[in-house]
């Protein structure tokens, strides 16, 4: 999350609140005008003021975490690049030129690389083929994807499956 986008939701709830609770309280003592930093303010105002700009600070602080994208996930996505090998990663850009498929690759396969070797030390044999199966399937769904010659298709995904079942660099 943009550090930003906590500070402006936060600036929001408080003036949310502040409308709120001085509608409460002041409503009940029946208080028609409100004396704030020396002015005098009619109280419907001052609580219409303050509750709206509290939503509106809300929904700016929204739409500003749907523009500004989260920074840690591209330090993550630079950390998928760093675990693959340098001969797998060579096979899928000769495979995938697309970048945005090669990122989504990646970080499939550093995923399955994780959890493979995990099950190889536990002799986990069940959890080794679900997950060969699993990334067979993701792979060759990828290929379908990018218009790849389906007689081809089940050589590609062996060859990509031989280097994915190595240990990393």
């Amino acid at each position: 999350m943009n550090p930003i986008v906590p500070v402006i939701m936060t600036f929001g709830v408080v003036s949310f609140i502040v409308g709120i609770t001085v509608l409460a309280r002041l409503s009940i003592k029946r208080t028609k005008t409100i004396k704030f930093f020396g002015k005098e303010y009619r109280l419907w105002r001052f609580v219409f003021t303050t509750i709206s700009s509290g939503i509106a600070l809300i929904m700016v602080s929204i739409y500003t975490h749907k523009l500004l994208p989260p920074e840690p996930m591209q330090a993550e996505t630079t950390q998928a690049d760093l675990d693959i090998s340098s001969n797998l990663r060579y096979e899928l850009e000769t495979i995938l030129p697309n970048d945005q498929n090669n990122a989504r690759m990646l970080n499939a396969i550093n995923r399955f690389q994780k959890e493979y070797q995990k099950a190889l030390q536990n002799k986990d044999k069940i959890t080794l083929d679900i997950l060969t199966m699993e990334m067979a399937q993701i792979i060759e769904f990828e290929l379908e994807k990018q218009d790849y010659p389906s007689h081809q298709i089940s050589s590609e995904v062996n060859r990509i499956m031989r280097f994915l079942k190595q240990k990393p660099d």
